[in-house]
């Protein structure tokens, strides 16, 4: 093998790994943003919970005031 064909092996060696790369970045990229419209869905379902168990508590606590 001389240095050109050693060369072009090289490089052909090289763009199949950026391709792969970019293909595995796009997929992390991806997966990052489903994960994070989850977690932003769980805080909003965290947050309606925490104010449905305050509304709860504070008509628990006027239903007993009032008796």
């Amino acid at each position: 093998m001389d240095a050109h064909q050693t060369s072009a092996a090289a490089l052909a060696k090289i763009q199949a790994h950026e391709a792969m790369c970019e293909e595995r970045s796009k997929t992390i990229f991806n997966r990052l943003d489903r994960i994070d419209a989850t977690l932003d869905n769980m805080a909003k379902q965290g947050f309606t919970v925490a104010l449905m168990l305050m509304g709860g508590m504070a008509g628990l606590i006027v239903t007993l005031l009032l008796k």
